[in-house]
């Protein structure tokens, strides 16, 4: 017979180009590579291939299964995954798969190659088609955290639906035989399953985002607590502190004199923090001000804070408090030291409030979506920062932008005017 099955040629292919970038296992290559010729090889070796006796039931036949499972354990043998994502990355495999097959089958009814032209159109579909859907779905895949599948719902829809399609499609080409109109159903809702498998990845995959999203910010307003406590540690310290200092300057001694100018300047830190009319974003102010003085970086601040009152004590440390860390961070790397300064400008503009900050930014940031993406390797709890403000943002019925522009990083937030168009409060 001139035709040759190939079905797991294409599942290895499919399978492993849409895994080439997860976390591989030690040695990869030396247990690819013998594993891959094993099992490409295995069906043309045992007597009878895919339609041996001994694998079949009637019309069914292990085969294939048997084939896909194999394909499974060759991609945990390889990759540093979990069963879940095993599960699912297979079933995906199988559903492409199963839509270039039908493709390849509809154009071979329609033209009717003869041998060995046939062979050649199906591999020349399932070049194209694969191409294709990988490009439509490289961006899931452009990581090794990609697809970090966790619900168990999701993998227990594909498992099942691939079943469904394996076995509903063995048994009408056995059963009823090919024809065109069956073969186009069957891509058109294999395409569809993997449009609901995808979405149901995105949702939850938001989800999962959003509930990190909510346990960074109450981390954030328990850090806010701590550092309110803290200031309000320094103030009195600093209270008691001037009074002391006023009692030792009826001594005598010019070397005391000068311990004690010292000292006073020392403790006297707190009237260089800006009051901008919130108390709130006093504290703000007054810690970052101390965390950047200590990498010699001055923050310069006009802010009518007043004017952001309406937002939560949380909401306004998580806002202002990323975005001064942001720009501590960034302003850090710059060599020069006479540019280590972040501007910080709270006003009214119009009817709006307006938020601009500025630092200077020695390397262009990298943006998906309107926002930075984060350089640090741990991306998995790092990259929030920014998604959150715009999340605190938007809560209000406010917009967060942000740009580059000659080495100078640049971020605006613009509130209603009073801010009545919190969403969530």
């Amino acid at each position: 017979m001139w035709y040759v099955n190939y079905f797991h040629v294409q599942i290895f292919a499919i399978l492993f180009l849409f895994t080439w970038k997860l976390n591989r296992r030690k040695g990869f290559y030396l247990r690819l590579v013998p594993g891959a010729l094993v099992y490409l090889a295995l069906p043309y070796v045992v007597p009878g291939g895919f339609f041996a006796p001994w694998l079949r039931i009637g019309w069914f036949t292990f085969a294939f299964l048997i084939m896909l499972v194999l394909a499974a354990f060759l991609l945990a043998f390889c990759y540093k995954v979990t069963l879940k994502q095993v599960v699912f990355y297979c079933c995906l495999a199988h559903t492409l798969q199963h839509i270039v097959h039908c493709a390849s089958r509809v154009i071979a009814l329609i033209i009717r190659p003869e041998a060995p032209w046939g062979q050649a159109v199906e591999l020349a579909v399932f070049l194209v088609f694969t191409g294709a859907f990988y490009l439509l779905l490289r961006r899931r895949f452009s990581d090794a955290q990609a697809l970090e599948v966790k619900s168990r719902f999701l993998v227990l829809f594909a498992l099942f639906s691939s079943l469904v399609i394996y076995l509903v499609s063995y048994w009408t080409t056995m059963e009823e035989g090919e024809t065109v109109g069956v073969f186009l159903f069957d891509i058109f809702t294999c395409s569809l399953l993997i449009r609901i498998m995808m979405d149901n990845f995105r949702i939850l995959k938001a989800e999962q985002e959003q509930n990190l999203m909510l346990r960074l910010l109450r981390q954030e307003q328990e850090q806010h607590e701590l550092s309110r406590d803290t200031i309000e540690v320094i103030n009195r310290k600093c209270h008691d502190l001037k009074h002391q200092i006023s009692a030792l300057r009826s001594m005598t001694g010019a070397e005391q004199e000068r311990s004690i100018g010292e000292l006073e300047q020392a403790v006297l830190i707190y009237d260089r923090f800006a009051k901008s009319g919130n108390p709130d974003l006093d504290i703000i102010l007054a810690e970052k001000s101390l965390l950047a003085e200590k990498q010699g970086i001055r923050i310069r601040c006009i802010a009518d804070g007043a004017r952001l009152g309406f937002l939560r004590t949380e909401d306004l440390y998580s806002l202002l408090g990323n975005a001064l860390d942001n720009a501590i961070e960034s302003a850090g790397h710059e060599p020069e030291e006479a540019r280590r300064i972040i501007a910080l400008n709270i006003a009214p503009r119009g009817s709006m409030v307006s938020v601009h900050l500025e630092n200077p930014c020695p390397v262009a940031p990298v943006f998906l979506d309107g926002l930075p993406v984060t350089t640090k390797a741990d991306k998995e709890y790092h990259g929030y920062g920014m998604k959150s403000m715009c999340y605190i943002a938007e809560k209000y019925g406010g917009v967060l932008t942000s740009r580059y522009e000659d080495g100078i990083f640049v971020l605006d937030i613009l509130f209603p005017g009073e801010g009545k168009a919190e969403k969530s409060a």
